[in-house]
């Protein structure tokens, strides 16, 4: 059982650092997904339907990508 006065000093820091670079990549992801909700709206306005079923083609080839690697073991 660790009190948080063993713990040294370093393991805190280390600690911080890393929820630093934790919240940063949630950020990262969260703008990234504003963003590409915001191009497909703008995709769909411009183009309508078809811009969306583009999109969801494109959506389910990344899927399929994804899935494969992960059988493949990356």
């Amino acid at each position: 059982m660790s009190r948080s006065f063993d713990t040294p000093a370093s393991q805190i820091t280390d600690a911080a650092s890393e929820e630093l670079a934790e919240n940063r990549i949630a950020a990262r992801l969260l703008l990234g997904v504003a963003v590409l909700l915001a191009v497909v709206v703008v995709a769909v306005v411009i183009w309508g339907l078809p811009a969306l079923t583009m999109i969801g083609l494109g959506a389910t080839a990344i899927v399929l990508l994804l899935l494969l690697a992960y059988a493949a073991g990356f």
